[in-house]
């Protein structure tokens, strides 16, 4: 894996946008990442880390990679530019985060997204856009997870200094999060689980077979079974070995199933004995039952026998009553027709009153009064419109008059909108001309206030800069005092390093620097400067370099603001003199005070500003008033036409009158001709005179002349008499119609009585209603002779049964003794079965036992050999085994392995770093006696063949070790991962606690990584560092946002 570029917008601390060109600074193969502490050098890694896996390592979230100094506008955006496995790829990657809405007030969450693109013949084709599915690409391309690639390609010291005087759980911890051991704690629980369960499998058998023999002990001391012989009573049948405990059961099963044998022998021949007596007592029952049955019958034949000349006398009543019920229906028929007869002759003679007695033929009458309807249908039907004309004259009467009054309104009302339209006109023009001497006066009040303000803001500014510069000189010469107490200290130092070496001495022990154990003269203790003291002053002055970067910033943005401020009062000057001049509106002087003039402008443009806003409401009314006129216009042409056409609707309807009446009169004349109901005489008077003034409102030729009221009377009165002569013969029509039919009604009805009577010899309707029975009494009487009947037969029917004729020529037997012999053979049956039944159930519960006894112990001894094997191999692989010397679990087994692979990896680069004096070894003994060991590190001291403990290391040879240890490692993952190499290395911090002598061993070693082409990246605050590495990554830290420079190389950077 190489790394090419890396593009970083508003992430971390950085405000802005960073690029690094890392192919440009891979041509010295080592260069330098620093700057002062929180500046971001380590954002830049996350910022890698971030674009690769989405993620960064430590606790922080995604959520909060946004930088803070951003703009609220500016995107986060991560681009990395690489090559995996031969491909060269880029990676661009956004993080969730909140940002303003574009519409409304308020935040809303921009979402993460992410581009992964390939470098293919020639230009970028884009791969993925999904999230998901970019992750699994550059999964497989890496083959290794986040934390994986931190320590391989990072390398963060404090982690491996950490790691290296950490106990065996917390190294546990570390390196399962590095090397995959999930298949091994995978076998190490499910073996655990497995000896659980068959431990419990076991157990379970073991419980199930004492609770099956508790159970069959119980069964058999409840049996009447002798079963002395077989089973001991103090011994519990679960004690017994499986074998001797099936023979037993066997031998069990055979006596009780030859117990069941007998007690079924004894059952059979009880039942048999219970039935047979059974038997004779209910034929003895039956044989009773149909003696009893012969005399009942006997008796009743003998009461129907003294009753039966009774019985013969109401047959024959009942009889007379049937057929006296056949007659009478005929008998209220006839009777029903005679006085329907009556009444119709009644109905005839009445509507024949009212209707001539010597004249034509009624049906002749109702023809000729029925042809003359359509002629009063005509008369009606004109006078109902006469009398809508008449409604309507009024109406179109008023509606001219109306109409009129209309056309005089709306030639009032146009006079007056073209008058209006006249002055809103006036108005606009003065309107325009104020809008135009606006536009001249609002540039030059524009240009007068800027100019104004602008002038005020140069001599604040100038105020300002006079403030900053004099901050910025202070911070100088602090940063140089501060400068100088580090210089002072670390000279101290050098001074009274003899007496500081000089004070770890012990007789005996090698010296650190000569290797010597003889200490003859050890140099003099005197106050010594401790490196916290330096590293404080040095603090002090990044601290002072801070304030005078700040001071510096401040400085030249208030003389960068200054000189802004002061060309923009020049251009406004320049604007303020062209716009007098081209307009010739005052005497305006631009260099001088422009108080008194501006307030003068300021006055006549609010005036000029007070009339022009009155333009649009002007032209409206303009428009307004145009529109008013039209519409008035159109209003007035309108109300003539309506008017015109009103008076031509009044003509018609004074023409459709006059027609309507002379229709109407002669529809009258036509009826008075022809109709004949004229002549119909009234039931209380004599015949009306046609046109007569007898007859109420007649219709004569003066009154048709005369009014529409009386037209109107006229048609009523003709209509009412017509149609009551119509319904008189319709009436009398029918009258004589229904007597016609009742007569012939009448007959039939006799006919069909005289046969009756015939029939059932009766003399007369008299005697039909003497032989007649009410409907209760003939049912009463009915019931009667049935029941005797039935009674009878009943009794002669049980006499004739072969089983009673029989029963009764037989001698009786005594009841009561068969009853108690039955009842005694029926309980000695049930005692019998109740034994039997016992002892079926005795048997089927033992079957039951017998079976689950045998299949547990068929399953026992093989769950037991299994869970023996089960256990042995659970107990090996979690280190709790004999078996297993070293009490080691399986899982930190394969770890210790890879941690022996990392310390023979770390020692090829310690041997250079250390020059051969001291190695690190892997020790498994701290697992003898704990859970959870074989996983330490100690140091072997090759100078004096001694081994000691990892936290006896001094502060540089930590930094050193830690550093093989962290190489070791990289290379242990690369080989775990499918010897992946990788062109760019990051080493993160440490080398603050290195001598001059160990700091240019371990910068050979970082030298001789880059064989191959591999390029190295230190981050690093420690000033050494910076005289060292030329090609220099330098992180600024600003109150704005980070900012990155680029030294020993050609730079691009934005």
């Amino acid at each position: 894996m190489r790394l090419h570029r890396l593009t970083a917008t508003a992430f971390g601390p950085f405000a802005g946008t960073v690029h690094l060109d890392l192919e440009d600074l891979s041509g010295s193969g080592l260069y330098l990442i620093h700057g002062p502490t929180g500046s971001g050098k380590t954002s830049l890694l996350d910022a890698i880390c971030f674009a690769l896996y989405a993620n960064v390592p430590g606790d922080r979230l995604t959520t909060s990679l946004r930088s803070q100094h951003a703009a609220a506008t500016e995107p986060t955006t991560v681009v990395l530019e690489l090559t995996l496995a031969g491909r060269r790829l880029c990676v661009t990657r956004s993080p969730a985060y909140e940002r303003p809405k574009k519409r409304g007030t308020g935040t809303t969450t921009e979402q993460a997204h992410v581009q992964l693109e390939e470098y293919v013949s020639g230009r970028w084709q884009t791969l993925s856009s999904r999230i998901d599915e970019t992750a699994r690409v550059l999964d497989d391309l890496l083959g290794m997870g986040l934390d994986q690639f931190r320590r391989v390609v990072m390398l963060p010291q404090g982690d491996f200094a950490a790691f290296l005087r950490a106990t065996d759980e917390e190294r546990r911890e570390v390196l399962e999060r590095l090397f995959d051991v999930t298949d091994y704690v995978a076998v190490e629980q499910h073996l655990t689980v497995q000896r659980q369960e068959a431990q419990a499998t076991l157990a379970a058998a073991r419980a199930a077979l004492a609770g099956h023999t508790g159970r069959l002990t119980e069964l058999l001391a409840g049996t009447d079974v002798d079963l002395s012989e077989l089973i001991e009573p103090d011994e519990p049948l679960d004690h017994l070995a499986p074998a001797d405990l099936l023979s037993l059961v066997d031998t069990i099963d055979t006596a009780l199933e030859a117990h069941a044998g007998e007690i079924m022998a004894l059952v059979d021949d009880a039942r048999s004995r219970a039935k047979s007596e059974r038997v004779s007592l209910e034929v003895a029952r039956r044989q009773e039952e149909r003696r009893r049955r012969g005399h009942r019958a006997h008796s009743v034949l003998d009461t129907l026998a003294e009753d039966a000349d009774e019985h013969r006398a109401r047959r024959r009543r009942l009889a007379r009553a049937r057929e006296a019920v056949a007659v009478l229906p005929h008998i209220g028929a006839a009777e029903r027709a005679r006085t329907s007869v009556t009444t119709a002759t009644a109905t005839r003679d009445e509507a024949m009153a009212s209707l001539p007695e010597a004249g034509q033929d009624l049906t002749t009458l109702q023809e000729e009064l029925t042809d003359h309807d359509e002629v009063l249908a005509t008369a009606r039907h004109e006078s109902q419109r006469l009398e809508r004309l008449v409604r309507d004259l009024p109406r179109s009467t008023a509606a001219i008059d109306d109409r009129e009054e209309t056309v005089a309104v709306a030639a009032t009302a146009l006079t007056a909108a073209r008058t209006q339209a006249e002055e809103t006109e006036s108005t606009r023009g003065q309107v325009q001309r104020a809008q135009e001497r606006l536009d001249q006066l609002t540039p030059l009040v524009t240009s007068l206030t800027e100019l104004s303000t602008a002038r005020s803001s140069v001599a604040v500014l100038r105020d300002e800069v006079r403030s900053t510069t004099d901050l910025r000189q202070s911070a100088h010469e602090s940063v140089l005092a501060r400068r100088e107490r580090v210089q002072q200290l670390v000279q101290q130092r050098l001074d009274t390093m003899a007496g500081e070496l000089a004070t770890q001495l012990v007789d005996g022990q090698a010296c650190a620097v000569c290797g010597s154990p003889d200490h003859p003269a050890p140099a003099p203790a005197v106050h010594q400067v401790t490196p916290e003291q330096i590293e404080t002053a040095r603090g002090e002055v990044e601290t002072a370099e801070a304030v005078l970067g700040r001071a510096r910033d401040r400085d030249e943005s208030a003389a960068s603001r200054l000189g802004l401020a002061a060309a923009k009062v020049e251009d406004l000057v320049l604007t303020v003199t062209r716009i007098v001049a081209e307009n010739d509106l005052l005497d305006i002087d631009a260099e001088q005070d422009l108080s008194g003039p501006l307030v003068d402008l300021e006055e006549q443009r609010a005036r000029l500003v007070d009339v022009a806003a009155r333009r649009d409401a002007v032209d409206q009314a303009v428009e307004s008033c145009a529109s008013a006129v039209t519409r008035a216009v159109t209003a007035h042409d309108e109300a003539t036409a309506v008017l015109a056409e009103a008076r031509v609707r009044h003509e018609q309807v004074l023409q459709e009158q006059a027609d309507c009446t002379r229709r109407l009169v002669q529809a009258l004349e036509a009826h008075d001709d022809g109709c004949p109901c004229g002549s119909l005489v009234p039931p209380d008077g004599e015949p009306p005179t046609p046109g007569g003034a007898g007859a109420p409102g007649a219709a004569t030729e003066p009154d048709l002349q005369r009014t529409p009221e009386a037209l109107a009377a006229a048609v009523t009165a003709a209509v009412r008499g017509h149609r009551a002569d119509l319904a008189a013969t319709d009436r009398a029509i029918a009258a004589r119609t229904d007597l016609d039919h009742r007569t012939t009604t009448l007959d039939e009805a006799e006919g069909l009585l005289a046969a009756a009577l015939a029939e059932a010899a009766f003399d007369d309707a008299d005697a039909v209603a003497a032989a007649a029975l009410p409907r209760t009494a003939l049912a009463e009487l009915e019931q009667v002779v049935d029941d005797h009947e039935a009674r009878r037969a009943a009794a002669t029917a049980v006499l004739e049964e072969d089983d009673v004729v029989a029963a009764m020529q037989e001698e009786t037997v005594d009841l009561d003794d068969l009853g108690v012999a039955a009842e005694e053979a029926r309980v000695a049956a049930e005692v019998v079965s109740r034994r039997q039944a016992s002892a079926e159930t005795v048997r089927t519960q033992f079957t039951t036992l017998r079976d689950h006894v045998r299949r547990v112990c068929a399953q026992l001894g093989p769950t037991a050999e299994h869970a023996a094997v089960v256990t042995r191999m659970a107990s090996l692989v979690t280190g709790t085994s004999s078996d297993n010397d070293k009490r080691m679990r399986l899982s930190t087994f394969v770890l210790a392995a890879r941690l022996e692979r990392i310390v023979e990896l770390a020692n090829e680069r310690l041997v250079d770093m250390a020059d051969g004096r001291y190695e690190l070894g892997h020790d498994d003994s701290g697992a003898r006696g704990q859970r959870r060991g074989g996983l330490g590190l100690v140091v072997r001291d090759l100078w004096t063949s001694r081994v000691r403990p990892t936290t006896s290391l001094s502060g540089g040879e930590s930094f050193t070790t830690s550093l093989a240890l962290a190489l070791g490692l990289a290379d242990a993952i690369r080989e775990e991962s499918g010897g992946q190499e990788f062109g760019t290395l990051f080493v993160d911090e440490g080398f603050g606690s290195l001598d001059q002598d160990s700091l240019e061993q371990v910068l050979d070693v970082l030298d001789r990584l880059r064989d191959g082409g591999r390029t190295i990246g230190v981050v690093s605050h420690v000033t050494e560092m910076r005289t060292r590495i030329p090609t220099q990554v330098q992180v600024h830290k600003t109150q704005q946002g980070s900012t990155v420079s680029v030294v020993g190389t050609t730079p691009d950077v934005a």
